[in-house]
């Protein structure tokens, strides 16, 4: 920890107070080497039959007093002492200037965080009685070997890195760094979100292009009748109901696993899912959303306690609730002026609604508000279908659901339902509750806080992906089961629905208010962190995405 505390204090307070972790390229190619030096170094050393028999590969220390506990990687023994090593991923600095920790000066020839994580190790061997006065880096990047003096100034900055951890642990989160290079390189940095941060608070008007644009791994829909996950290695293993293999999906690729109707999951394989952080949605076979099966809950309890004592207060509540019912409307408005031919009435209408949901004194006249500008705009909502020959009320019949009893309805319900299942787990990975939201009603086993985050993506992502899959026959109309009294997608149906929802999920556009480019399923995750920083009191407002 003491590494990140030097490095950057609001990344050790992510990583180990808040308890996030994400891998990057650095990240594992850095554990790949470590592993790979250690195995080239294991040279056996003969030494002092008081010490070890032979010096250890690593070793686990502790000490009370210094209330510091670690893992020495690797240990070399020289004249009598015991050096700790390190292996570090970046290049040396150039040596020509002195880093300040805490008022103290350390040599220029290692960066600082460096200097002090190895340090602490040597004053771990020292608590326990082996003496210690210096140790090694190499620097992988300009394969330079650094040998580290343990001197009186910097082993009184490791001690002041050792207060300053123990005190943020119990404060708020720090503010993020302004315009460092050490951001770029960061596993961290899209969730620290520091240009984004200082530019809502006012502080920096600088973005730079840090958030990476998409997310790498892909989502799994299985949904053939009878079909059987397990695992084999590093694999997740897809068999069709006569038992044959029909898929093979390396489990590093996966963000989320959703299964539909009657298909089994092994519970080997789940235990390894939820290991790597893999949700699992199981939906029925008609679409809707049964239950998510994900790893436990992260350690960040702050926020959830501040989430639980902000969301009580009911002028929070409005405020927050009146600012996503005005994105929403104004992502409706969009929506029609792009695709459809809505009449000047109509748009007008919900450009009122839109003005009148800030001024709106109470949630239940907010909800009148919302629910009139849904009339408008799904009344208006066929005008952006192409029927052709059919008749425009065979494919949308206003909005009905529970059943769905138009094939429009149904996409809409299942794409709905596919979104509330990924706000559940963004909520999950940033560590909100998602079952205690300020605007959707508190009702045992509804997730109100997703669907209250969702309410701005409907318009945008769904109704997007539906109105671009009907009018460019993705989907068409036998496709469907239409019923009496319901109509459900056939097997042909969802799959090119949940193509066309991928699609549109993946798909890159311009933010409309950093400047920069980005997939929607990113952009759930950063517009979901932005609101964590308004519980957190970091942000003083939470302003929902609004498309232009």
């Amino acid at each position: 920890m003491l590494n990140e505390v030097q490095y950057c204090e609001r990344l050790f307070y992510l990583m180990h107070v808040q308890g996030l972790f994400e891998e990057n390229a650095d990240t594992i190619e850095g554990s790949m080497q470590h592993r790979r030096s250690e195995k080239r170094s294991r040279v056996k050393q003969q030494v002092s039959e008081n010490f070890w028999d032979l010096t250890p590969q690593s070793l686990h220390l502790g000490d009370p007093s210094l209330n510091l506990v670690g893992k020495l990687d690797a240990i070399s023994h020289e004249d009598g002492t015991w050096a700790p090593i390190e292996w570090k991923h970046s290049s040396a600095p150039d040596s020509s200037h002195v880093f300040y920790v805490g008022g103290f000066a350390l040599s220029g020839v290692a960066w600082p965080n460096d200097q002090i994580q190895l340090c602490a190790q040597a004053l771990l061997l020292q608590a326990n009685g082996y003496d210690s006065n210096h140790g090694y880096l190499y620097y992988r990047g300009n394969k330079k070997r650094v040998r580290i003096d343990f001197t009186e100034g910097l082993i009184s900055a490791t001690k002041y890195c050792i207060d300053r951890a123990r005190n943020l642990q119990s404060s708020e989160i720090p503010k993020p760094l302004v315009d460092s290079n050490k951001c770029f390189r960061c596993s961290l940095n899209y969730l620290c979100l520091p240009d984004e941060t200082h530019y809502l608070m006012g502080s920096n008007s600088n973005i730079r292009r840090i958030v990476p644009d998409r997310v790498d791994s892909g989502v799994l829909y299985v949904s053939e009748h009878g079909s059987r996950l397990s695992k084999s290695g590093e694999s997740l293993i897809i068999k069709n109901k006569n038992g044959e293999e029909v898929e093979t999906v390396p489990i590093k690729d996966l963000v989320h696993v959703t299964i539909m109707g009657n298909v089994q999951c092994s519970t080997q394989l789940l235990h390894t899912l939820m290991y790597n952080g893999i949700a699992v949605s199981y939906l029925t076979s008609h679409g809707r959303l049964i239950g998510v099966s994900s790893p436990l809950s992260t350690k960040n309890i702050q926020l959830r306690s501040k989430q639980f004592l902000r969301l009580q207060h009911p002028e929070t509540a409005l405020k927050l609730a009146q600012w996503i019912v005005q994105a929403k409307i104004h992502n409706q408005r969009t929506i029609l002026r792009r695709n459809g031919k809505a009449s000047k009435e109509v748009l007008s209408q919900l450009m009122d609604l839109k003005k009148r949901a800030l001024v709106t004194k109470n949630l239940a006249e907010l909800l009148g508000i919302e629910g009139l500008a849904s009339k408008y705009y799904f009344s208006a909502f066929p005008s952006m279908l192409k029927s052709g020959l059919i008749q425009a009320e065979e494919i949308m019949n206003g909005r009905n659901r529970r059943p769905p009893k138009d094939p429009i309805n149904a996409m809409l319900s299942l794409g709905y339902t596919l979104l509330l299942r990924d706000m559940i787990a963004v909520c999950a990975g940033v560590g909100l509750d998602s079952h205690f939201g300020f605007f959707h009603q508190e009702v045992p086993g509804r997730p109100s806080l997703a669907l209250d985050l969702m309410e701005t993506f409907r318009p945008i992502i769904v109704d997007s992906v539906v109105i671009k899959a009907w009018n460019t026959k993705q989907i068409q109309l036998e496709d469907f089961y239409i019923g009496d009294d319901s109509c459900l997608l056939k097997k042909s149906g969802r799959q090119a629905f949940f193509r066309a929802y991928e699609q549109r999920m993946n798909e890159l556009i311009t933010h409309p208010t950093f400047g920069y480019k980005v997939s929607y399923r990113r952009i759930l995750d950063v517009e979901t962190r932005l609101f964590s920083r308004f519980l957190e009191g970091e942000l003083q407002e939470y302003r929902p995405l609004m498309t232009r």
